[in-house]
């Protein structure tokens, strides 16, 4: 692994064995599912137990219907609770009321369920294990080339008749630079080529 990818096996490394392996990859997921007592799996549950608790220091200043405005350290952040969106897009990225959405709930009088995404409830994690995950066999299928037994060839390219070109062919529109002589200030030539006289600001 360490020959493949060193970053790999650092990963390996630092992480527990129950993260990579899949001998050691808990099964009981129907069990501990049975045990939830709360509309969410646990970890969205501390998140917003946490969000709710945060958020009680926090100002609101009503807005507009069920926009509003929260302040938090001399910053303002606004909340719309209709489109579930927050200033800082932390509520639209992960679906989970965040501290400032938290406050604006509770002001408005509603539940933080409402806004929490539906993927994070038990009901769906419940489903989600319901069935049976069935064993893929692999016996029977053929044994792909490893990538260090594929040679990767350079394209074939044809050498063109004549002496290469030096400059590159310039675009269509490009605008090419111009040469101004040092000796006379005139456009078009350098001074190892100038013929005219030097020039004189006088």
């Amino acid at each position: 692994m360490e020959l493949n990818s060193a970053d790999a096996k650092e990963w390996v490394l630092r992480n527990d064995v129950d993260h990579w392996s899949h001998a050691r990859f808990p099964g009981q997921r129907k069990i501990d599912v049975a045990l939830w007592d709360t509309p969410y799996c646990p970890k969205v549950h501390k998140i917003i137990e946490r969000n709710l608790q945060e958020g009680r220091s926090l100002e609101i200043c009503h807005s507009d219907g069920i926009k509003f405005e929260v302040i938090e350290s001399m910053k303002m952040y606004a909340v719309d609770l209709h489109q579930q969106t927050y200033s800082c897009g932390h509520w639209q990225l992960v679906k989970i009321s965040c501290k400032h959405a938290c406050t604006t709930i509770g002001n408005n009088k509603e539940a933080v369920s409402q806004y929490v995404s539906a993927f994070y409830s038990t009901e769906v994690y419940r489903a989600a294990y319901e069935t049976n995950i069935q064993p893929i066999p692999t016996f029977d299928m053929p044994n792909l080339p490893q990538p260090s037994d594929i040679l990767i060839k350079p394209p074939t390219t044809n050498r063109f008749p004549g002496r290469p070109r030096k400059r590159r062919i310039h675009s269509r529109g490009e605008v090419e630079h111009a040469y101004i002589c040092s000796r006379c200030k005139q456009i078009g030539h350098n001074r190892r080529t100038c013929s005219n006289p030097p020039y004189n600001p006088e």
